[in-house]
């Protein structure tokens, strides 16, 4: 990911009653940076200016934008040049955050009433502060602008069925992104096969065929974000909206969590993974040729090739039990209820989620999107290490979508975490870990 990966997306479910940490920054979506290409200027019909434009005699006319410090893209900066243009007198202040700090910007702005415009959130904010009414709802927008925006048509439907609530659209996804199977081409060669896994026996075959010497098939990782992949490939999901309950104790979670605690202790395809607050340590053992698979993101492309150049990487799709699936992550805009010129607001957000800055920001900085029209896009389908995001975008799932309409996923993804430690690090058997975790997680949702 990019420097904000102090944890997004991981397929991680937020953390809304506490700052956001380092898993909670691999749902952002990360900076993706692998190869840097020229960036287009932008045109100034982007989005266009449309008749929500307030008139030039405005008292403020100053737009408050709140972003991600890692996403400050020379492409957005000009799509905000531009907008100034096209808007003679009003000026647009980026102000760049790590997201710890945005957070707690922004809760002390809603206390005070003087929110910001527009805000980049990292995912789980819009579905938060959607529920405690701090949010316009972008209905009177989409009504007016969504055809000519292509939303929600052009957007993957489960971003835009995450960022609706209570029947109302209160963000657009901005950046997409899910964990795909890294590889080393050489080690896979040596193994003696000549196609990547695409089921859960075959990665376990090629892994045992790796596995030798201090070298293995498979490195973990330490976060329990990373184990989403396995449970949605079992048809595994958190929250069961009907039942309103976690739907985690069953057979097939629990062979899902036993697989994973597997590949470690019974079939030793797999180090145990370094107890440490970074996520990185299986891209360091990628790199180094100790681990023949990886399970990650677009935001290990960048330390990957940075190292070496001419490191043999390959991206497969995602693996597949009793269905093909890996988990997504990304970032939504949303325009706070108490911002002082919304439609302001959503006339720069139209530009900048406009194909032709999906397309620029992706050659500028390898960020993956959420537009379809951009996963067929033939300038994103040339490039070699972020095509194939650009088909498993298409299955990828939102794993804290559910729970996180509830307002309880905090809770609920700290004792996600113990299950998953405990399995991994305790043995415990993932049946019993997975019982634990039910009971305890809807004794909350109860509350």
């Amino acid at each position: 990911m990019d420097n904000t990966h102090e944890s997004q997306s991981s397929p991680r479910k937020e953390r809304p009653y506490t700052t956001i940490s380092r898993r909670d920054a691999l749902k952002l979506g990360g900076g993706l940076t692998s190869t840097v290409f020229a960036v287009p200027m932008l045109l100034s019909a982007c989005g266009g200016t449309g008749s929500l434009v307030p008139s030039s005699s405005s008292a403020d006319k100053t737009l408050r934008v709140y972003w991600n410090a890692g996403h400050a893209y020379t492409t957005y900066q000009q799509v905000i040049s531009q907008f100034e243009k096209d808007h003679p007198g009003w000026k647009v202040k980026l102000e760049l955050y790590q997201w710890p700090d945005m957070r707690t910007k922004v809760l002390a702005n809603f206390a005070a009433g003087d929110a910001p415009d527009l805000i980049e959130e990292p995912g789980g904010w819009v579905q938060e502060f959607g529920l405690a009414g701090k949010l316009h709802s972008l209905q009177p927008y989409l009504a007016k602008d969504g055809a000519s925006l292509g939303f929600p048509n052009d957007w993957q439907s489960y971003t835009v069925e995450r960022n609706t609530v209570h029947g109302e659209v209160y963000g657009i996804q901005l950046h997409l992104t899910c964990m795909l199977l890294f590889y080393n081409k050489e080690l896979l060669h040596k193994s003696g096969h000549t196609s990547v896994p695409a089921t859960w026996e075959e990665f376990l075959e090629i892994s045992r065929a790796v596995t030798a010497n201090n070298q293995y098939g498979f490195a973990a990782n330490q976060d329990s974000g990373y184990s989403w992949p396995w449970y949605l490939q079992n048809d595994v999901h958190l929250y069961d909206p009907t039942r309103k309950a976690l739907a985690m104790d069953t057979p097939a979670a629990a062979e899902a969590l036993q697989f994973q605690s597997d590949l470690i202790h019974k079939y030793k395809v797999a180090p145990v993974p370094v107890a440490t607050g970074s996520y990185d340590g299986p891209q360091k053992l990628l790199s180094a040729g100790r681990a023949a698979f990886i399970i990650t993101g677009p935001w290990d492309i960048k330390p990957i090739l940075g190292a070496n150049k001419d490191f043999p990487l390959g991206i497969a799709q995602a693996l597949k039990k009793s269905t093909q699936a890996t988990s997504a992550a990304g970032t939504s805009l949303m325009i706070p209820k108490a911002a002082k010129n919304p439609d302001m607001a959503w006339e720069l957000m139209k530009r900048l989620l406009a194909l032709e800055t999906e397309v620029a920001v992706t050659k500028e900085a390898s960020m993956t999107m959420p537009r379809l029209s951009w996963s067929r896009h033939p300038d994103v389908q040339k490039l070699e290490l972020i095509a194939p995001f650009a088909k498993g975008l298409s299955y990828a799932q939102f794993s804290g979508a559910q729970i996180e309409k509830t307002g309880k996923s905090g809770p609920i993804t700290s004792l996600f975490d113990k299950s998953y430690q405990d399995v991994i690090y305790k043995q415990t058997p993932a049946s019993e870990a997975l019982k634990a975790f039910t009971e305890a997680g809807n004794k909350v949702l109860s509350q």
